[in-house]
């Protein structure tokens, strides 16, 4: 069965004379990406549009030990796995505990963009080498009746992380709370953050979740500290003079560390 629908809510789609007030807020080439973030008007008021790829389950699904897979959701793989899903189950239990727009960036909802917009979007940034990873039995269809994109409306923040101890122990009580709330985001790094504040859910373990049923122990100990470790590294590559540590184990940290040598 599918996980429980939390309370978030659809956004207006922009008219068709919004395409010409997108803009790009974070460029990126990085083919792993799982989504591409635009400036969009809604209403007269800019937005973070974090609108994301195709997505394929056949990774995930590969991840998965054959006993694994007995167990494992495989009709439903992609509402625990795709990154759209993972960003709308961790909102949307940010919603639930009113803590929206708290201890991470403001979501606003979700827009279903019409097919249409790849084409506007990549004419307007060749530069960004735009692929939605669409399988190509999708383009041999008419663009009304291929599948809409799908993205994240969330308050545009410009501003620079400042790294100082006061901010860090904002952003470690945040984390906490998102822990205690089950949501784990598994990908603390510094771009991970502005203004002081999470901003991506993509690969977010939100619970309850198939994997915590699936894997042993010991690797769901793992996922549960993973956050730490890396926030603690994050503090130390930043050089934040702080004495609070989110995970005591230094080994751990040491581990973590590679979100560094990621864009």
């Amino acid at each position: 069965m599918p996980p429980k629908r939390r309370k978030l809510t659809p956004r207006t789609p922009p008219d068709s004379s919004c395409q010409a007030t997108i803009a790009p807020v974070r460029r990126t080439k990085n083919p792993d990406a799982q989504a591409f973030v635009f400036e969009v008007l809604i209403g007269g008021k800019s937005y973070a549009l974090k609108a994301f790829k195709y997505y394929d389950d056949a990774e995930d699904l590969f991840g998965l030990a054959y006993h694994e897979r007995d167990e494992a959701p495989v009709d439903h793989l992609d509402y625990y796995c795709d990154p759209f899903y993972n960003e709308c189950r961790a909102y949307g239990k940010l919603v639930e505990n009113h803590l929206n727009g708290e201890v991470a960036v403001r979501c606003h909802g979700y827009l279903m963009l019409s097919a249409e917009y790849d084409d506007q979007l990549d004419d307007r940034f060749p530069e960004l080498e735009l692929d939605w990873d669409r399988p190509s039995e999708e383009y041999e269809k008419p663009v009304a009746s291929r599948s809409p994109l799908r993205a994240i409306v969330k308050d545009l923040v410009l501003e620079d992380n400042i790294w100082k101890p006061y901010v860090a122990r904002k952003m470690l009580g945040d984390l906490r709370k998102m822990r205690q709330l089950g949501i784990y985001p598994m990908d603390i790094k510094p771009k991970n953050y502005t203004g002081g504040k999470l901003v991506d859910f993509s690969v977010a373990i939100t619970l309850p979740n198939f994997i915590f049923n699936v894997k042993p122990a010991f690797q769901i100990q793992g996922y549960m500290n993973e956050d730490l470790g890396a926030f603690d590294a994050m503090m130390q590559e930043q050089k934040v003079k702080t004495r609070q540590r989110a995970f005591r184990d230094n080994a751990t940290v040491k581990k973590l560390r590679s979100y560094k040598n990621q864009d």
